[in-house]
């Protein structure tokens, strides 16, 4: 409910660039078919589509008063014409889109009745040079692309605050990162990460525009409160942290190594991976990652669009796994942990999850 009064100019302005494009919003006829493949609208086999082959899922993402539609870029596109649709297929918005491949559409945009919620479908067509949305042209939505709206969007984070914060510990310091809903805004959004001690006394302070962020002289065993407030948005994320440090000082003037490093068995909860890819192919999905110390394999978590959780997919042992027999188009999430292996109780214990990766398979171009 809250999204409306903190929506940025610069997501309005994406938003609302269909006023550019604008004399065939409402006009155009929108069928929901399943995925074929084929670009032909169900029971109108007499219509066209628009001449462009690209037709994609929106994956979207719940907030507090907004929906966050996401696609996959496609190479040489002039713009993006982003259409929703009940279930009736009556187009109810149609926006148009530069330069991103995501965007927010505010709750009023829905008009879900008070206590009550409703379907609908949304599909991203990708408008070459020389193409247009004209009237009397008729798009399909996949089936795959039904989303629920409910009148009463609170449960949902607040847009626009910080998500799925992780600590690393390296040599000493410790490595802030987190995920921002905004990141596909041209202009990046401003972040103040504040750290205090027991006693609330802050002990670090800095104001910056990335989504990562290094801190040091942090005493080992003491638990801190880190807060990442997004001043673009005035949001804030709190979490608890226990700070457990990799690196003990020994006797000065010692030349023995200094290094003190965690055993197996010690109970402090394992880093998630620094860097997570993910690489679409026909069908398939391609997850490497890197590797952290003490591990004993790797779990996979994959975002379940029904539950709206991650869960988990499979345990292995290195640092690289293919998922086969996906949907092409369909847009897929994952996660990556660390995990031990207790030999006593023969359970994996996963560490922190990776932040999110995302990739969306398609079929393979032929050649010509």
């Amino acid at each position: 409910m809250n999204f409306t009064k903190k929506m940025a100019a610069s997501l309005l302005a994406a938003a609302m660039t269909c006023s550019l494009f604008g004399a065939a919003v409402g006009a155009v006829e929108f069928s929901v078919v399943g995925d074929t493949g084929n670009n032909t609208a169900a029971g109108n086999t007499s219509q066209t589509v628009t001449t462009s082959s690209t037709v994609q899922n929106a994956v979207p993402e719940f907030f507090d008063g907004c929906v966050k539609l996401s696609w996959t870029a496609v190479p040489g596109v002039a713009y993006y014409a982003v259409k929703i649709c009940d279930t009736d297929s009556n187009v109810i918005e149609t926006y148009y889109v530069k330069n991103v491949t995501a965007m927010v559409v505010p709750e009023t945009a829905f008009n879900v009745e008070y206590n009550s919620k409703k379907d609908f479908y949304a599909c991203v067509i990708a408008l070459k040079p020389g193409e247009t949305d004209v009237t009397g042209t008729a798009f399909y939505a996949p089936s795959a692309s039904k989303f629920t709206v409910e009148y009463d969007m609170d449960k949902y984070p607040e847009y626009g605050a910080p998500q799925d914060v992780t600590f690393m510990v390296n040599s000493g310091k410790v490595f802030i990162s987190w995920q921002n809903p905004n990141d596909f805004a041209e202009k990046k959004d401003l972040f103040t990460v504040s750290v205090l001690d027991s006693q609330k006394k802050s002990v670090f302070s800095k104001t910056i525009q990335d989504t990562h962020i290094e801190v040091s002289g942090l005493k080992d065993g003491q638990t801190y409160t880190v807060n990442i407030y997004n001043k673009t948005f005035s949001t804030m994320t709190g979490s608890e942290y226990k700070f457990v440090s990799d690196v003990k000082e020994q006797t000065a003037g010692t030349n023995k190594d200094t290094t003190v490093r965690p055993q197996k068995g010690t109970n402090y909860t394992l880093p998630a991976p620094l860097t997570v890819k993910a690489k679409a192919g026909d069908g398939r999905i391609t997850l490497s990652w890197s590797s952290v110390d003490e591990a004993d394999g790797y779990r996979i978590f994959a975002y379940n669009a029904k539950t709206k959780q991650y869960e988990t997919f499979k345990t292995v042992k290195g640092t690289k796994y293919t998922i086969k027999d996906l949907k092409n188009g369909s847009t897929y999430k994952y996660r990556v942990a660390a995990v031990r292996y207790d030999k006593n109780t023969k359970i994996y214990t996963p560490g922190t999850a990776s932040k999110t990766v995302k990739a969306t398979p398609q079929k393979a171009a032929k050649a010509k």
